[in-house]
């Protein structure tokens, strides 16, 4: 035990002797480090959740279609993870703006398709979540970025769901339905 302690107190007197060495190589190390994570981009993250009502009362009362839930799950998740949807993401923000080559295109589809996750948290409930970070952006930039992915996403799958019964019932813009209103009104009075 006295061994022991006798090479303790020689270790600490050497380096004791040393001290402004040791103190040298514990700045160079912690200015090498410092650098190595001031390089590091920092990634930032934007989550949304979204219930999606994937059948209607009367499929539950008539049983039809409720076996179809899973996959209708599987749809969602592969159509707003598809490359195609992906790319209109890309275009849609800011990251299309360095994009200029097909080549390009394909390669940043699947370094977003990495960086997108959309989860079925629970029955129609997804959670949909997207990672950014660039180093040659600035850090408002990345975080912007991060949000218009994930608000893109949700457009891409908000905006069939509302053109589609819309347009089966026949409805119309607003100035066309205006517009119909007026031409209406003025036929009937013309044929009074």
């Amino acid at each position: 035990m006295n061994n022991i302690y006798d090479e303790l107190r020689a270790a600490l007197h050497s380096i004791w002797h040393r001290r402004w060495l040791a103190l040298a190589v514990a700045w160079g190390v912690c200015l090498v480090g410092w650098l190595i994570v001031a390089l590091v981009p920092n990634t930032y993250e934007s989550h949304a959740r979204l219930y999606v009502q994937m059948d209607d009362a009367l499929s539950e009362v008539t049983g039809v279609g409720v076996g179809d839930r899973k996959r209708d799950i599987d749809r969602v998740q592969q159509t707003l993870t598809s490359a195609i949807n992906l790319e209109k993401v890309i275009r849609s923000t800011a990251i299309g703006e360095e994009v200029a080559s097909p080549k390009q295109m394909e390669a940043a589809v699947l370094e977003l398709a990495k960086q997108v996750k959309v989860e079925n948290v629970k029955d129609n409930l997804f959670e949909i979540t997207a990672e950014y970070g660039d180093g040659a952006r600035s850090d408002p930039e990345n975080a912007k970025i991060a949000g218009d992915i994930v608000q893109k996403l949700i457009d891409i799958l908000i905006c069939p769901l509302l053109s589609g019964p819309i347009s089966i019932l026949g409805m119309a813009t607003k100035e066309e339905w205006n517009g119909k209103k007026a031409q209406a009104g003025r036929h009937h009075w013309q044929a009074a």
